[in-house]
């Protein structure tokens, strides 16, 4: 795994996933990390989520009118997901980012682009030796316990017998 690679956060629910177990600071503070700005605004300050003051702080990356037009055009194509999706993939493909979602949706519909979920982020964050095993498996428990957490829970018990061996 490269742990070097420019990553772009697509929406709302990785952030939620990290700040549920102590970690949103982690991707706030990360260099690696950015975000579209017309998703920032959608996802934090329309919404105001408690994370939004935070996440502002990350760093924005911004689209041309082509580009916006581009992800309107995949909209209308594919509405499965939205154009705020759209806006992150076309900046993620044109400036070589990966991307940062919950969202497997996009996933299944992009594929010249890499694409990650919140397991990856952390299992990042501990081979960058940000985390240890104890902490992760720790994490992996919390989202496996926690409703609104939508990962799959064979994946998450599959991972915390591993971490127990």
């Amino acid at each position: 795994m490269n742990i070097s690679n420019q990553i772009l956060v697509v929406d709302v629910n990785v952030i939620i996933h990290l700040e549920k177990v102590g970690l949103l600071d982690e991707l706030i503070n990360d260099k690696d990390i950015r975000i579209v700005d017309l998703v920032l605004y959608q996802e934090y300050e329309y919404k105001r989520n408690l994370a939004s003051d935070k996440v502002e702080r990350i760093k924005q990356v911004h689209l041309n009118e082509q580009q916006m037009f581009e992800a309107h055009g995949l909209y209308q194509n594919n509405p499965r997901n939205s154009v705020f999706d759209y806006y992150s993939y076309i900046a993620a493909r044109d400036n070589n980012y990966e991307l940062l979602t919950g969202d497997w949706k996009l996933k299944k519909n992009v594929d010249d682009v890499v694409v990650h979920g919140a397991i990856w982020y952390v299992q990042r964050l501990r081979e960058k030796g940000r985390i240890n095993d104890e902490k992760l498996k720790s994490i992996y428990e919390i989202w496996l316990n926690d409703p609104t957490v939508f990962i799959r829970s064979d994946i998450l018990s599959e991972l915390i017998i591993e971490l127990s061996s």
